[in-house]
């Protein structure tokens, strides 16, 4: 009988952040009744590591920083499919499930060659094997790490090289399916009207179902952020957006997983603020354009509010339009030099913390009224604790609030997108803030009193 490694039974996520499966449930359920669920919340987690990894998620073009559900899809198929064949002993064909070859086809509409896939494949081959071997040191007694490494190896070789027979032949087929299709001519229209080919746009319009010329467009991209919805939840959501923003034609392309480019046009201007509010499904608005060049700006636009929107470290609004993300737009061209330019300007300020997060939010909300007055109404907090979060913003800083104040509110608007957190939140710490507020507030002795770092309600010193 051959080994088996029955060891993955005792997988646990480090850290404890469990992550929901984007793979179906008819993918998870059998797999979950072998290993246990403890070990696909493992596999689950290594999986969207893998796909944020910069050189094993490098195959697949990513959106931002935040991970799409088919960044994660193509990982998690083959984690958890290498988990069963572990505890099998061998590799349990076919390597190709179905949310594998969701997977091919979302590469497929998005233009993505065969090589980039295989390169990931054997990439995130190295990166789970590396993460096996390194949990199987921990979990096995000494006597039988030479046995359980060899069967990682030769269990994840055999894997690889059975998938990748698959692989070739099953994104051909695909291909060629998506090639004869419908969606293939109406896309390389599309594709051609976005790269400026003016040349013949009565075909195109005529291809399209839709009117480029003369016409006021208004560009959507919309898309889930779990896998909780369908295709055509989303043609839905999008025919009704353009339905309530009062378009007379809708052009709508799907966009691999989750996600799909919409446009709707009118002989006269539509008003992109009657945004209706979806459940479920996420919605980025470009500005209203006219005409052909109209037709691509409103859609870039579209592209970088969801961009954006991806970025965010929080919660995302149900739709975000372009006006409301301009600003951003241009400051994160470039999210790295954004991240130093926020850890320089703000230092341990920008730490992730409840504490913190609220003596930024004071700190901003104050440089956008220089009025503690006004700050402690807009945040329904009382005087005294605008006054103290103040002096700790300054203090943290090392230079009084009023200085480099245009800097200073640009770092506090970008740390929300760009920074990773610096350490993990305290339990208590508004406690604690409570106590320091009551002794801060027996030096304030008059409503009118300034803050005590330059600052008062006629403004920045």
């Amino acid at each position: 009988m051959k080994a088996s490694a029955s060891w993955v039974r005792r997988l646990r996520v480090p850290d404890g952040e469990v992550l929901m499966p984007v793979c179906t449930e008819a993918t998870v359920a059998p797999i979950r009744e072998l290993v246990g669920p403890d070990a696909i919340n493992w596999a689950v987690r290594i999986a969207a590591d893998a796909a944020l990894n910069p050189v094993t998620g490098s195959a697949v073009p990513r959106s931002g920083r935040s991970l799409t559900i088919a960044q994660r899809l193509g990982f998690e198929s083959g984690y958890l499919s290498i988990l069963e064949s572990l505890y099998r002993g061998k590799p349990v064909p076919p390597f190709l499930n179905p949310d594998a070859n969701r997977y091919i086809a979302d590469l497929i509409q998005r233009r993505i060659p065969l090589a980039q896939l295989l390169a990931q494949v054997r990439q995130g081959h190295a990166y789970v094997a590396d993460q096996l071997m390194t949990a199987c040191r921990g979990l096995v007694p000494t006597a039988e790490h030479a046995e359980q490494l060899q069967l990682i190896s030769r269990v994840l070789f055999e894997y690889v090289e059975g998938l990748v027979t698959e692989v070739g032949p099953a994104f051909e087929a695909a291909e060629r399916d998506w090639s004869a299709s419908v969606h293939a001519a109406r896309a390389k229209a599309l594709e051609r009207v976005l790269q400026g080919d003016e040349s013949n746009l009565d075909e195109a319009s005529h291809r399209l179902a839709y009117d480029l010329a003369h016409r006021y467009h208004v560009g959507i991209v919309v898309y889930l952020e779990s896998s909780a919805g369908s295709d055509t939840l989303l043609v839905e959501a999008a025919h009704h957006v353009l339905a309530v923003l009062g378009a007379t034609q809708t052009l709508i392309m799907p966009r691999g997983l989750q996600t799909l480019w919409a446009w709707g046009n009118s002989s006269v201007q539509l008003d992109v603020r009657l945004l209706p509010q979806l459940r479920g499904p996420r919605l980025a608005v470009g500005r209203l354009g006219y005409g052909p060049i109209g037709f691509r700006r409103t859609h870039r636009q579209a592209l970088e509010v969801h961009r954006i929107a991806q970025l965010h470290r929080g919660p995302e609004p149900s739709s975000c339009l372009y006006d409301d993300v301009s600003l951003l737009s241009i400051l994160l061209k470039e999210p790295d030099a954004a991240a130093e330019f926020v850890a320089f300007e703000l230092g341990d300020l920008a730490t992730d913390d409840p504490k913190t997060a609220d003596l930024r939010l004071t700190l901003r909300t104050y440089l956008e009224n220089h009025s503690p007055n006004a700050t402690a109404a807009k945040l329904h907090v009382a005087r005294n604790t605008v006054t103290y979060r103040l002096r700790r913003a300054s203090e943290i800083l090392g230079r009084p609030v009023g200085e480099r104040q245009l800097e200073t509110w640009t770092a506090l608007l970008l740390q929300e997108y760009c920074c990773a957190p610096s350490e993990q939140a305290r339990e208590g710490s508004h406690q604690k803030e409570e106590d320091e507020i009551h002794g801060t507030a027996e030096e304030v002795s008059r409503e009118d009193e300034g803050t005590g770092d330059g600052t008062d309600d006629r403004g920045a010193k």
